[in-house]
């Protein structure tokens, strides 16, 4: 048995980040901002998929503690080297979130020497929590 699908090929951790959020935090700026707020923060695909989901709120509130969780990883904000829809959170194969890049976010990945972002998503019933994993590029392996 192997766990090739399971354990995708990766380097050294570059960095970690992982940010919590309210979900009522997100559902109060929907409603105050509506759709200015989710066009400002979430990518189309991001949000096709969160508003046809039974409970928005906590799905949206999850991509927005990832989009938080990467930047913190990387040490910077969002702003200078992303913008909000610079990361969007997609469902990959196996439905596990996959990072999603604009070509700001891109360029960013290319000169840090990013392999990878790896992400983790949860939500109760009131708090969403991202984890995010930076990879570099896997060294070479020298045999002996």
């Amino acid at each position: 048995m192997t766990l090739d699908f399971a354990l995708p090929p990766g380097g050294p951790l570059i960095g970690i980040g992982i940010d919590i959020v309210e979900i009522a935090r997100i559902k109060d700026l929907r409603e105050r901002q509506g759709e200015r707020f989710l066009h400002r923060v979430y990518t189309e695909s991001e949000l096709q998929y969160c508003m046809k989901m039974k409970a928005p709120d906590q799905h949206l509130a999850a991509r927005f503690a990832a989009k938080e969780a990467i930047t913190k990883a990387f040490t910077v904000g969002i702003g200078e080297y992303f913008d909000w829809k610079s990361v969007g959170v997609v469902g990959g194969e196996r439905r596990q979130p996959e990072v999603e890049l604009d070509e700001k976010g891109k360029r960013f990945l290319e000169r840090v020497g990013v392999h990878r972002i790896s992400l983790s998503l949860s939500h109760s019933e009131s708090t969403a929590i991202a984890v995010a994993a930076i990879i570099g590029h896997p060294q070479p392996q020298v045999k002996r």
